[in-house]
């Protein structure tokens, strides 16, 4: 993959440690062909410790975290986190032709706050030249929010753990999906992250994030495609991703080019009735990113709820 972005860059064995609002997760990965994991382990959160990205309860959040340090040996190494996503911006943006390559974070260092508006005022940035057209110079910003970070590398160094690497949710679910896809480029993939009753959407192409939003699903009073009690919200989903892949081809590329792949991560009831609704609704592949169950050296099978960990580990193997 040409693009894996961090905002702190540090080659180096680290941990791989997860915080969402429900759990604490941990993986450990040795390879990546075959796909070899160690160990996955998670400590259960109390509702509202974390909530909508936001550490709402740090002294609890660090006794947790504490002993799962201590349990799981991993005190005094190096840690690398995902930056949580209501706090992750991304964006595909034009610069001047004469804004050279390695220019390029300065450019928009300067563009951030007069011509560019982020909705946090403290962001901490990366940006890359996208490559996948020669026609235009167009750089890819991935943007989150310093402040937040700095709650999490305090959170870590408090239990006696060195944050070095803050990756993001979409990255580490891609990077899952390239090692059991075979992903060329070519193709548009639309990636539906599902946790709880958040429901992340971002794109991709030529290996490049373009596009990140959270989607709210509000519940119509009636249904027409589904039967069962997960019917009203599985129709507004549906409705909320056909707005964004049309958002995608006409407004984003003047109706050339559309998602060609969805694939979703997450799981809730009626999830496989799901998928065939979306494949015949918009004509394309669809698929989870996990294609085959992924297993632990025990033979246990890793559940679905690990896979952003899993995509983060896989950065520095």
């Amino acid at each position: 993959m040409n693009f894996i972005p961090s905002f702190l860059n540090k080659r180096t064995r680290v941990a791989t440690v997860t915080i969402e609002e429900d759990a604490i997760r941990m993986v450990e990965v040795k390879s990546t062909s075959p796909l070899h994991v160690v160990c996955a382990e998670e400590r259960s959160l109390p509702s509202g410790i974390v909530k909508d990205g936001k550490i709402v309860d740090a002294d609890m959040l660090v006794s947790i975290l504490g002993e799962a340090v201590e349990e799981w040996k991993l005190s005094r190494k190096s840690v690398r986190f995902l930056a949580p996503d209501e706090y992750v911006i991304i964006r595909k943006l034009s610069y001047p032709p004469d804004v050279r390559k390695d220019e390029l974070k300065g450019h928009f260092f300067i563009e951030i706050g007069s011509t560019l508006y982020l909705p946090f005022d403290d962001p901490v940035f990366d940006v890359v030249p996208y490559t996948a057209t020669t026609e235009s110079k167009e750089a890819i910003l991935i943007a989150s929010k310093e402040s937040i970070l700095n709650t999490y590398e305090t959170l870590f160094e408090d239990v006696k753990m060195k944050p070095v690497v803050a990756d993001i949710g979409p990255l580490a679910l891609y990077r899952l999906a390239y090692s059991q896809h075979y992903l060329s480029g070519d193709e548009h993939i639309l990636l539906l992250d599902v946790q709880n009753d958040s429901y992340i959407v971002s794109i991709f192409h030529q290996h490049f994030p373009l596009f990140m939003r959270p989607v709210e699903v509000n519940e119509p009073q009636e249904s027409s495609y589904f039967s069962g009690a997960q019917t009203s919200k599985m129709e507004a989903l549906i409705a909320e991703l056909e707005k964004l892949i049309n958002f995608y081809r006409y407004n984003m590329n003047q109706g050339n080019e559309g998602i060609t792949h969805v694939l979703l991560n997450g799981e809730f009831d009626g999830w496989e009735d799901f998928l065939q609704q979306l494949e015949s609704r918009f004509s394309v592949s669809v698929s989870t990113v996990v294609r085959e169950t992924i297993y632990l050296e025990d033979g246990k099978a890793i559940p679905v709820r690990f896979n952003r960990a899993l995509g983060l580990a896989l950065k520095e193997v």
